[in-house]
């Protein structure tokens, strides 16, 4: 016990002073003083995370390079022994696409902690075109639990794209255009200055835009901002106008009977433009190459008929309309009478048929015969006199003459115009194979889709496998296909085949080919089942005798080939 007391023995006594004293530990303080030193030398680690993000969007930045400076004091280095040592360390790292960055195992001193524990750290980070800001957090406060957030600063600009007609250049209002940048996708409108706009994209990036436009064909640019900015060559999408196929047919509202020969002209945006076609004997007809941006109606007119214009449309409406929605009607004027061709020996009716026809003297024109022989005249009176100069290449001419009140009985045979045929030909040698065509109403391919598409060799209800001769009516030559609409030829192999536009092999040659060669027609170009027929690979006999360099889509509607002539010839 330390300190100091006094005890009395008695009145009488003398005092005596007794002062006791505790231990002391004066030593273990100087034992204390002799390991400080010793134990500021100790060194810890720990590890330091930091997480680059974007200062605008605070999203994740991946693949920066991240400086990591920090300074490492010390009581005592040995290499080289110095006192109160300060050294700074320099790490550095990439952060991972999310952003994430560690380094593990970071030293410091007791020394660091106990006398500069406010310390602070330089932080810095860039990426291509980013970079952030010096950062000075202090050292204490960097730990793995709590990641440090470095804000990535962009150097960024707005783009502007234009979207232009490609034909005419100008601007396409309403269109889509879709924009891929920073990996995120951005759907927007064109304005009625045909214009979008992208604010605030880095410019060390890449962007990928698309425009669509109904009507039209897309158009894309990929490049890096910095070229986009470059000129405004470099930010226009031009697109191009989509062109389609218009086909159609024409019938007598009243009997619905087809007119062959009615005018038809495509009138577009309300004003009539100078492309015209006839109908055919079943009275089909098309234009090529409508320009599908465009809003159209169809106009009709022929003689003895009412003109008849069609509703709006535009090419892409219309291609994907039912064929039966494609039949436009004429009504006929007042006293129309339907008159017939028909084969003198069969009663058979004769298609294609040139009826020069004379109404009391006047030239009225020539009228085809449709594939119910049939044509009509109108306007006949009782006292009227009908004459008609009826020419077929495959019949003898004819001239007959009926009276309007013959005409205008119920007595349908009275209008008929029988023909005598030129000759018969009794025996035909059938086709046989390597000396033939088959010609179908139908696609042809190497297998069989029933109403729409027939098999190369397999003559069926659509069509008719065609020896060598030369034939002066298609329709004499292939009727069904021709029934049926001529939609495909396939010529053997050691086999030509010279296509006529007009009977009695006049007019332009529409094909001239050497077998083996198939054909289908371009009108069904992007149908479906048969718009791969040139690609595929058939089955072995068919790929053998048609491989895909002898496939072919034709350069005009096949529909119109009804009226011509064809010569097949055989190498012998």
């Amino acid at each position: 016990m330390e300190g100091q007391g006094t005890f009395v023995n008695s009145g009488n006594d003398s005092e005596f002073v007794v002062t006791v004293r505790g231990r002391h530990y004066r030593w273990l303080w100087l034992l204390l003083l002799l390991l400080l030193p010793l134990l500021l030398l100790l060194r810890f680690e720990k590890d330091v995370a930091f997480e680059t993000l974007d200062s605008q969007t605070e999203k994740a930045v991946g693949n920066v390079n991240l400086d990591f400076y920090y300074v490492d004091y010390a009581l005592i280095k040995t290499n080289p022994f110095r006192f109160f040592s300060k050294d700074t360390i320099k790490l550095n790292g990439k952060s991972e696409q999310n952003g994430k960055l560690k380094f593990t195992n970071v030293s410091y001193t007791l020394f660091s902690v106990v006398f500069h524990s406010g310390a602070l750290a330089t932080v810095k980070a860039s990426a291509n075109c980013a970079a952030s800001d010096t950062l000075h957090p202090k050292f204490a406060h960097l730990q793995d639990m709590l990641p440090f957030h470095v804000g990535i600063g962009f150097d960024r600009a707005d783009l502007v794209f234009k979207v232009l007609d490609k034909e005419d250049k100008q601007p396409l209002v309403d269109a889509d255009v879709e924009v891929i940048v920073d990996g995120e996708t951005k759907h927007l409108t064109t304005d009625p200055s045909g214009f979008v706009s992208l604010d605030g994209v880095i410019r060390c990036g890449d962007v990928a835009v698309n425009a669509q436009k109904e009507g039209y064909l897309g158009d894309t640019i990929k490049a890096d901002v910095a070229t986009i900015l470059q000129g405004e060559h470099n930010s226009t999408l031009l697109l191009k106008p989509g062109k389609g196929i218009v086909s159609f047919t024409v019938l007598d509202l009243e009997n619905d009977q087809p007119i062959p020969n009615a005018t038809a002209k495509l009138i577009i945006n309300g004003e009539s433009v100078s492309v015209t076609t006839n109908t055919d004997g079943v009275g089909k007809g098309y234009f090529e190459n409508v320009s599908a941006k465009e809003q159209f109606e169809l106009g009709f007119s022929r003689q003895y008929y009412h003109d008849t214009i069609s509703k709006k449309y535009k090419v892409p409406e219309f291609e994907k309309l039912k064929d039966k929605d494609k039949v436009f009607k004429m009504r006929p004027e007042k006293n129309n009478l339907v008159f017939r061709n028909v084969d003198s020996l069969t009663s058979q009716v004769i298609a294609g048929v040139a009826n020069h026809v004379f109404v009391n003297g006047n030239d009225m024109g020539t009228i085809y015969s449709n594939r119910q022989g049939c044509f009509t005249i109108g306007n006949i009176g009782n006292n009227d006199e009908i004459k008609i100069e009826s020419t077929h290449a495959q019949y003898k001419p004819k001239t007959a003459t009926i009276s309007g009140a013959d005409a205008l009985s119920n007595n349908q045979h009275k209008r008929d115009v029988a023909m005598e045929p030129k000759k018969i030909i009794i025996n035909l040698p059938p086709p046989v194979r390597n000396c033939g065509v088959h010609f179908s109403g139908t696609l042809l391919s190497d297998t069989k889709v029933q109403g729409h598409i027939s098999k190369i060799y397999e003559p069926d209800i659509y069509g008719e496998y065609v020896g060598d001769g030369r034939y002066a009516n298609n329709q004499a030559a292939f009727p069904k296909a021709v029934k049926y609409t001529f939609d495909a030829i396939a010529v053997d192999k050691g086999t030509h085949l010279k296509v006529y536009s007009k009977p009695n092999f006049q007019g332009e040659v529409l094909l001239d080919v050497s077998g083996p060669y198939l054909i289908n027609n371009v009108k069904w170009k992007n149908e479906a089942r048969i718009k791969d027929f040139i690609t595929k690979t058939f089955s072995p006999e068919f790929e053998a005798n048609y491989p895909k360099s002898c496939r072919h889509w034709s350069e005009s509607n096949m529909n119109a080939w009804d009226f011509g002539s064809v010569v097949i010839t055989c190498d012998k």
